[in-house]
This record gives structure tokens, C-alpha cells and sequence, in this order.
């Protein structure tokens, strides 16, 4: 078939052809995939079991792209989205799906990824750790709220009436509302993008693939608290106590700002990126966020604004690192205890993970296969803030931690100091060149408390774009026994573990976790063995 559709998919379809399909599974961006004449169409706005009409919006050598015209027939999977933003946005690519399926689809797509990237016949999958409180296949009805999300394409419309906070009335399955609600509200930490229009200030998230702003006064994935500062911040702009940035003259101050939560302790940081180190009306500007946090806060939800610090990033691409971090008001870091007790503290640069209460299950089962028995040495390789090797430090016999960013290793060695664990190393640099030096007898990096002759278990954790090839090939060089890799993309996971089965790694199993809800995004940890 792939032989000849370089020269036939041109005829299979045209530009503005209405088709009807069957949708048989969702790509990693949320979009349906039918087929016609053997030609995979990627359909916006469907889901696995929809029988759809769709139009035809672009066609590529391949493969065609459509947009849903008229839902024929319903997958039985679907559920009415509890988002007024849902269409616009496109932040919660499965948020029309039961929870049963959206789980059933990660690991459909984990298999699918193993299989053909990474070349493994019948790779075991375990079942994914979902979030405690499920969504039944008839999904809930939501609450009703004024108004929808505005975009800059409609920066011409009347602003004023905007969602309140999103509440669930009533499940359609019977169950409480609260248990429904607690599998959203689960990010601690939220990237805001502003905009200043004709009719006012713009504060929300990037639609999916646009620049293009959704101006957002809830979502459901967020803490009301970071939600309560972010409407606060909209208030700011308006009263023009900041200005946002204009790249096109180079003036104003507010690029976007991020807002990170600690479930465990309450306290919150708010990191404004702008253009220099001195917030405009700082005193006005974070009295006007942390009231707004405090008028939210509930004995549930004990938040509060704990630490401001400016991001300066003077770029043309925002993309770019910045340049500084400025700490205007409040501590340099903030500190979350976790449900199993340890205390870790968070720079404004430091990553996290994004939902805390799933963050355990990843970590138990992490250290469920690494299974240090008291005298390995553990490299915890992509480190961070040393969340990971700390959790198993009583278990093992020395942790390393390697790192690029200095900031994290900071972190790190201050975190192994509060939790009171004095078997835990960090290094600052690039694990392929760190990690061997370490064990090298002859160079001046060695270090004389690794035992040779103890096992060693290598923790990669890298970011989405996966392993740096160099580093995998280190790992395999110095000889470590198991590898448990940590991954949150599918497609980067199974290429770095065809490598190293090459290198001489076996796969032995793979348990997803869902950090994700309602999004394609799912963590995945594996466990290889190097083969005897």
C-alpha cells in the first residue's frame, strides 16, 4: 500500500471533499484516525468508535487531515466534556472521552510505539495506573456557565461575561460529584500566555498549533487557587498596573507568567517572565494576587502566595533560557511535603512533576523495580531536584545524581540536607561525560565510595525528546546491571530501547502511570536487564 500512495492519495481525496469514516484510533495530539482506500485521514473533533462525516482540510503525500462535519454515530465511549472551553482550546484532547477508554488508548498507543519503534514482539504493558477515582463510560453532566472561551480572532466581542468556576452538579453514573472533580484540578503548575487586544487583556493558554490565545478563567485541570491568581493577574493588566510585551516595538514588561503549587504545604510561587528585573507596582501587584489567592483558600485548600520572582527573558524567541531569576518578594524557593514524608524544595527553573498525587504510585513503582536491596549504587541520571533517587536513598547503598541544569543540582543536594539522607551525591554536567569519569580510577573526577564490585542500577528520566544517544551509550559502557527509564513520551522511549537492546539490554516490562488526565500524555516506566 505505501508503495503507491505517494502517486494515488491525490486521488483517493480532494481539498473540501465531505467523506464519511469510521474512526478506529487518536494520534498523540488528540485527533481521530480513519482510513479510506487504505489512506489514514487524521480527523479533528473525533474519537476512537465515532462514525463520522468529515471534510477534507489538507492532504499531504501519506497521508489527508479533516475536520468532523456531522457526528453520524457516536462512540459509546464518549461523554458529554464538563469544559466551555473544550472546542477552543484543545489542552484536554480526551476530555469527550470515560476514563476507562482514555486509559485503554495510552496503552493501546504504548503497545503500538514498542512494537514499531522499538522492534519488540508482544512487549508486556501492564495496565495503566489510573487516578483513584474513575469516570464511568457514561461520563457526568456538568454545571451550566455563562458565556465561552474568547480567542483573539474575537477580540472584538464583549469580554464581560466569562465562565465562572466550572462545578460538577451531577454524575450521570450516581456518583459524587466531589470524587468526579477530584480526577481534574491535579496540575501543580500552570505556563500562562497573555495578550493585549482592542478589547482588553488576553490570559490563558495557546490553542493547540496556534498562537493564537484562548482567554481562559477556568480550567479544569488547574487548582482553583492558581486560577483565582491567574483572573488576578487579567484584573492587573486591565487597570494597566503591567504592561504586556510587544514584540513587534520591543516595549512593555509581561511576557506570561507560571504559577507552581505545593499540595503538601500551600504555598505557591508565582514567576512572571518579563523583560527586566523590576516588577512595575510590585507592591499593588502581589498585594491583588495574594488577596485573590486568600479569597479562594478553604481548610481543604490552604493555598497561599509564598514566593514572586521574575524570569528575565529579553529575547526575541521566548524559547530562549533566561537570563536571570529575580526574587522580588517572598523565599527563593517553595517546599512540598509528600504523602510518604519527604520534603522537597522547588526553584523557580526546577521541573516537578505535574500531578503530586500520582507522582507516589510513579515512585513506588520506580523503585519497585529497581528493588535496591541496601548495597547498589543508583546513578539517577536527567536528576532534577533529586526527587526520584532520594525517594529510594534509605533502600540503596549510594545515589549519584547527575544533572545539566546547576540550579537542580542546588536543589538536589539541599533536598538529600532537609530529609536528612547522607548517601546521595550530585554533579553538575552531561551524564555521558560525568557518569564515566565517576568509575574511572585514573581520572581526577573518580570517586573512591562507589564499590566496583556492588550492582548498579542506572534511573534515566529524561525529558520528552528522550536519551541523548551519547548517554545511553555511557550507561551501557560502564556496565550497570538493570536500567528502570522513566519516560513521558511513548515514541522516544521505544527508540532508546531498540538502542539499547542493541547495546545489549533486555526489555522486560513496562507499567504506565496516568500524570495526564483527559490528555494523550501518559509516563511510562520500563524495566530493562542487561543480558547474561
Amino acid at each position: 500500500m505505501s508503495d503507491n500512495i505517494d502517486k494515488t492519495a491525490a486521488l483517493v481525496v480532494n481539498e473540501g471533499q465531505i467523506v464519511e469514516l469510521e474512526i478506529t484510533d487518536m494520534t498523540d495530539d488528540g485527533k481521530g484516525l480513519g482510513r479510506l482506500s487504505g489512506l489514514a485521514i487524521f480527523v479533528a473533533g473525533a474519537v476512537p468508535g465515532d462514525k463520522v462525516s468529515a471534510r477534507i482540510t489538507r492532504i499531504k503525500k501519506r497521508y489527508a487531515f479533516a475536520e468532523t462535519i456531522t457526528l453520524l454515530e457516536a462512540s459509546a465511549a464518549r461523554v458529554q466534556p464538563p469544559c466551555p472551553y473544550y472546542q477552543d482550546c484543545g489542552g484536554c484532547s480526551m476530555l469527550e472521552l470515560s476514563y476507562d477508554e482514555q486509559l485503554r488508548i495510552k496503552r493501546k498507543n504504548i503497545i503500538t510505539k514498542l512494537e514499531r519503534i522499538g522492534a519488540l514482539e508482544e512487549p508486556i504493558v501492564r495496565e495503566v495506573m489510573g487516578a483513584a477515582d474513575r469516570i464511568g463510560a457514561d461520563g457526568g453532566q456538568t454545571g451550566q456557565s455563562k458565556g465561552t472561551g474568547q480567542t483573539e480572532e474575537t477580540e472584538g466581542a464583549d469580554q464581560s461575561e466569562r465562565p465562572e468556576q466550572i462545578e460538577v452538579t451531577e454524575i450521570a453514573d450516581g456518583s459524587d460529584s466531589a470524587a468526579f472533580e477530584s480526577m481534574f484540578r491535579y496540575r501543580n503548575k500552570a505556563e500562562f500566555a497573555v495578550a493585549m487586544t482592542s478589547a482588553g487583556p488576553l490570559v490563558g493558554f495557546n490553542k493547540r498549533g496556534s498562537n493564537k490565545i484562548v482567554d481562559c478563567t477556568d480550567c479544569l485541570l488547574q487548582k482553583r487557587a492558581t486560577m483565582a491568581a491567574a483572573n488576578a493577574v487579567r484584573e492587573i493588566l486591565r487597570d494597566k498596573l503591567l504592561t504586556v510585551y510587544d514584540a513587534r516595538h520591543g516595549k512593555g514588561f509581561l511576557r506570561g507568567f507560571t504559577i507552581k503549587v505545593c499540595e503538601g504545604t500551600g504555598e505557591m510561587m508565582l514567576i512572571f517572565t518579563g523583560t527586566s528585573k523590576q516588577l512595575p507596582n510590585a507592591e499593588k501587584v502581589i498585594y491583588t494576587i495574594s488577596d485573590a489567592i486568600d479569597a479562594v483558600s478553604t481548610d481543604e485548600e490552604p493555598y497561599f502566595l509564598q514566593s514572586v520572582v521574575i524570569e528575565v527573558n529579553k529575547a526575541k524567541d521566548l524559547r530562549e533560557p533566561a537570563t536571570a531569576y529575580e526574587v522580588v518578594a517572598g523565599t527563593n524557593t517553595i517546599t512540598d511535603i509528600t504523602d510518604y514524608g519527604m520534603k522537597f524544595e522547588i526553584s523557580a527553573p526546577a521541573f516537578y512533576q505535574v500531578n503530586t498525587k500520582q507522582m507516589g504510585k510513579l515512585y513506588a513503582k520506580v523503585r519497585e523495580y529497581a528493588c535496591p536491596k541496601g548495597g547498589e549504587t543508583v546513578f539517577d541520571l536527567y536528576c532534577g531536584i533529586g526527587t526520584i533517587g532520594l525517594s529510594m536513598a534509605s533502600d540503596a547503598g549510594m545515589i549519584i545524581g547527575i544533572e545539566s541544569v546547576k540550579n537542580a543540582v542546588i536543589d538536589a543536594n539541599r533536598n538529600a540536607v532537609i530529609n536528612g539522607i547522607v548517601n546521595a551525591r550530585y554533579y553538575t554536567g552531561r551524564a555521558e561525560q560525568v557518569m564515566p569519569r565517576l568509575l574511572d580510577k585514573e581520572d581526577k573526577l573518580f570517586v573512591d565510595y562507589i564499590d566496583e564490585n556492588t550492582p548498579k542500577i542506572a534511573i534515566l528520566d529524561p525529558p520528552r525528546a528522550g536519551c541523548d544517544e551519547a548517554l545511553l551509550r555511557a550507561v551501557a559502557s560502564c556496565e550497570v546491571d538493570k536500567i528502570v527509564y522513566v519516560s513521558c513520551d511513548p515514541g522516544t522511549l521505544a527508540r532508546d530501547i531498540k538502542l539499547l537492546g542493541e547495546l545489549g539490554y533486555e526489555f522486560v516490562e513496562a507499567t504506565p502511570v496516568d500524570m495526564f488526565v483527559a490528555t494523550m500524555h501518559v509516563e511510562t516506566v520500563a524495566l530493562l536487564f542487561k543480558a547474561i
